[in-house]
């Protein structure tokens, strides 16, 4: 699924997502490489695209847990448990995410 453009993220740099029926999300731009991950902390009720990208780790803005962007582990107290990624492709200047996971959680 497209969920935005390459160049509306620009390098080191995320961007929230909304599309309708479907978990918030943010796309991170880390060195020319998009990920795309959930964009709710697993810890707090806040939005990770309210906080600080620092090269590959997003601090959430609540009680600053970090995750790594890439893998979406939990870096660090009071974090306990990761949060769910979605692999990317570029395609014609457009980020795409498999979306599949979550689609098939949705499902059950």
């Amino acid at each position: 699924m497209e969920v935005c453009g390459t160049a509306d993220v620009p390098a080191g740099s995320m961007r929230p997502v909304r599309l309708p029926g479907v978990e918030p999300l943010v796309v991170y731009n880390i060195d020319g490489t998009f990920h795309v991950t959930a964009d709710s902390c697993s810890h707090a009720q806040a939005f990770l695209s309210d906080g600080e990208l620092e090269g590959d780790r997003v601090i959430c803005p609540a009680h600053w847990a970090e995750f790594h962007v890439p893998t979406g582990r939990a870096l660090c107290f009071p974090a306990t448990q990761g949060i769910a990624t979605y692999p990317v492709t570029i395609k014609s200047d457009a980020v795409l995410a498999d979306l599949s996971s979550l689609r098939s959680k949705e499902a059950k």
